[in-house]
């Protein structure tokens, strides 16, 4: 069932025939119209679906107003159905003037409305499949452009990933640069902290040896004087028994000779104790001097790697 009635335009001067193709086709539930008067422009401005056009049509010329139909790409799909008098040579010569159908005149009534049901069913699957085509073509043109978009998109992201590629890359020599060169500055301080500490307790072990050193010899007398005062301690003290058990008389002598005993004996004390003195500063002089030979290495060795 059409759901908006298909338009026909009526071009015959016979006005009796006219009508009474007019009654059928209006009958058949067609929209007719018979405003033929300015030709091609008329069609235009109707637009139909169909043309039931007379072989002598009034103030036109059939076959002009039938080329300006089939030669105009606005006007080409109207399907034409001719009325021509006569036999088969007068149909004939309407179809190669380029009618769609020819009916004889006179005619059927159920035959013309059949013969304008067929040209219009025929014009429906004609649009039908232009319309398929036009919709085939677009989309044909539009997955064109879809491919030619995914295809600029791939050379974008081949680009975009051989550019990212290349920066990692050079990123990671980089960053493989710096961690060998931080490699070998840590190698470098480690070996410069481990020779630091080698250093300290060196200077530990010596200043703990000449403490000891030092310690000892305040401790233990000199070998050279130890029997002279010895012998001086004892001739004191055999003195101080004389003087107690001697006589006035003597005691004066040997007083005198207890006092240069132990003047004697202080003056080996005195210089006991200033050789002590000189051997402990001696001693503090070498440890100082060893000590310092590794604090010396180290510096230098820090001063060569902060060079570097």
């Amino acid at each position: 069932m059409r759901s908006q009635a298909e338009k026909l335009l009526v071009v015959e001067s016979d006005d009796r025939l006219r009508d009474h193709i007019i009654v059928v086709l209006s009958g058949a539930g067609y929209e007719v119209s018979t405003a033929y008067e300015q030709g091609i422009k008329a069609v235009l401005a109707f637009d139909p679906d169909a043309v039931v056009m007379g072989a002598d049509p009034p103030q036109l010329d059939c076959c002009d107003l039938l080329s300006e139909i089939k030669g105009s790409e606005r006007t080409q799909k109207i399907r034409v159905v001719m009325l021509s008098p006569g036999g088969s040579a007068e149909r004939t010569r309407g179809l190669e003037l380029g009618a769609d159908d020819v009916v004889s005149v006179p005619f059927d009534s159920h035959e013309l409305l059949s013969r304008v049901r067929s040209q219009l069913r025929n014009k429906s699957v004609a649009d039908g499949f232009l319309e398929r085509l036009r919709l085939a073509e677009e989309n044909q043109n539009t997955a064109q452009q879809v491919v030619t978009a995914v295809n600029e998109e791939r050379r974008t992201l081949r680009v975009g990933g051989l550019a990212t590629v290349a920066v990692l890359i050079v990123a990671s020599l980089v960053l493989l640069f710096f961690y060998r060169r931080t490699q070998e500055q840590n190698t470098r301080v480690y070996a410069a902290i481990t020779r630091l500490q080698t250093g300290v307790l060196t200077e530990q072990q010596l200043r703990e040896r000449s403490r000891r050193a030092l310690e000892d010899r305040g401790h233990s007398p000199s070998p050279a004087s130890d029997p002279q005062k010895l012998q001086l301690q004892k001739k004191s003290e055999d003195l101080k028994s004389q003087i107690a058990a001697s006589k006035t008389e003597d005691a004066s002598s040997l007083q005198r000779q207890l006092a240069a005993v132990d003047s004697r004996l202080q003056k080996l004390e005195t210089e006991g104790r200033v050789a002590q003195r000189r051997n402990r500063s001696a001693s503090l002089r070498a440890g100082t001097g060893w000590a310092s030979y590794p604090k010396r290495g180290v510096d230098g060795c820090l001063r060569a790697f902060s060079a570097r």
